[in-house]
């Protein structure tokens, strides 16, 4: 006896567990009820309670949702981890939420591919190369290093800049060869491969995050 399936294609049970009709035109992904004794049914995947998204927060520690085949984030959650912050600047990453680190100055490009970008610095070393893995990214100038062509230093305790060539590679200062860690000031220019950095520092003299 023939048997019509949910996509209203008909065929012997006899000789096909499931429709081959909807196999073969891959009309849905589907799982036989094999131990059903009504007509052929058919569920597809995002019918099927799968726990994924929360077995994959238990081991990562972060709080997701399973809708279907598709993991996402839960929003509600996020959105109430941000109120609870009030104004505090916070970034949501795939581990859950992340505090940016202050501001201490920033490095604009004035020469070169990425002439008119800006880059924030930070606390320690800020490492310029062209890997999304640096700090300071100039993916466009091919004539620097892929990681650390130099490093700009913010020293909390002195709250002064310093700018180093790592790995002997060559960066000026000013228009001169810098072979030490040299002192920043307000304005001062970094040329790495084919681009030129202008210097433009928040914390300066009374000016410190410690203090404020």
């Amino acid at each position: 006896m023939a048997v019509k399936c949910s996509n209203g294609h008909w065929y012997d049970p006899k000789m096909y567990k499931s429709c081959p009709h909807c196999k073969r035109a891959g009309e849905q992904l589907s799982i036989s009820l094999d131990d059903v004794e009504e007509d052929d049914k058919t569920v597809s995947i995002a019918e099927v309670d799968i726990s994924l998204g929360e077995q994959l927060g238990e081991i990562i520690g972060g709080n997701f949702e399973s809708t279907g085949n598709l993991m996402q984030p839960d929003m509600g959650e996020m959105q109430e981890s941000s109120s609870e912050d009030g104004d505090k600047t916070v970034s949501f990453g795939f581990f859950g939420v992340t505090k940016k680190p202050p501001v201490t100055g920033w490095l604009v490009c004035i020469n070169g591919d990425e002439k008119g970008n800006d880059y924030r610095l930070h606390a320690g070393k800020n490492f310029v190369g062209r890997s999304q893995a640096m700090d300071v990214v100039l993916t466009d100038d091919k004539s620097i290093s892929r990681e650390k062509h130099c490093s700009v230093l913010y020293d909390p305790k002195g709250n002064e800049f310093y700018v180093t060539a790592e790995k002997s590679n060559i960066v000026y200062l000013n228009g001169d060869l810098v072979t030490e860690p040299h002192f920043l000031k307000l304005g001062d220019v970094i040329k790495v491969g084919e681009t030129e950095l202008k210097f433009i520092p928040y914390c300066q003299e009374d000016i410190t995050w410690e203090k404020e």
